[in-house]
């Protein structure tokens, strides 16, 4: 553990009970948006690489302005 992460932790320890849960909560929180604790399957990595490999198929400004107007949105 680091240093920081020590000294955060005695000065939470200090907290009343409710502060110390909701540190707890946002410590959880970004944990658990962690991305790199994303892990792909074989499948949907296989399918990334094919996705990158082909060309996206894309509208001109000119296509996506007549779409709209055509939609009147």
């Amino acid at each position: 553990m680091t240093e920081l992460l020590e000294k955060a932790i005695s000065k939470l320890r200090k907290l009343p009970s409710e502060r110390q849960d909701e540190a707890a909560e946002v410590l959880l929180s970004m944990i658990d948006q962690d991305v790199g604790a994303v892990r792909l399957s074989p499948e949907q990595v296989a399918e990334v690489e094919r996705r990158l490999e082909a060309p996206a198929e894309s509208a001109s400004h000119a296509e996506v302005l007549a779409f709209f107007q055509k939609s009147a949105v």
